[in-house]
């Protein structure tokens, strides 16, 4: 199963995790997998990108079924949440269609979170 946690601190998003495989299908055809993946990655790239955060302000980490990443508070804004928004999004999406293979998670934490 693919879990996927997301943090918020002061009504910002601070930070994401994801971890696991979905095993929906064999290695290199599982299309839940690369799914979540995508989005994930696309959220990262995006928060770069688009929302001005340096990687090494992120704290990203990526390897074989897991990618994590969090924000100081002077990254989080009302773009980088609306780029969360999205990613949540298609998560619940595939998250309703497949229940069985990803679980979402969204908590609140106080103050900032360095690492999950």
């Amino acid at each position: 199963m693919i879990k996927v946690d997301i943090d918020k601190s002061n009504n910002h998003f601070c930070g994401l995790k994801v971890t696991g495989h979905a095993n929906s299908d064999e290695y290199g055809k599982d299309l839940v997998c690369a799914a979540v993946s995508t989005l994930a990655q696309t959220l990262c790239n995006s928060v770069e990108e688009v929302g001005n955060v340096p990687e090494e302000q992120m704290g990203l980490e990526i390897k074989e079924g897991y990618l994590k990443f969090s924000l100081k508070e002077k990254c989080q804004s009302d773009e980088v949440d609306i780029m969360f928004k999205m990613f949540v999004v298609g998560v619940e999406g595939i998250e309703a269609t497949y229940p069985e293979y990803v679980k979402l998670r969204i908590k609140e934490v106080q103050g900032h979170v360095k690492n999950f």
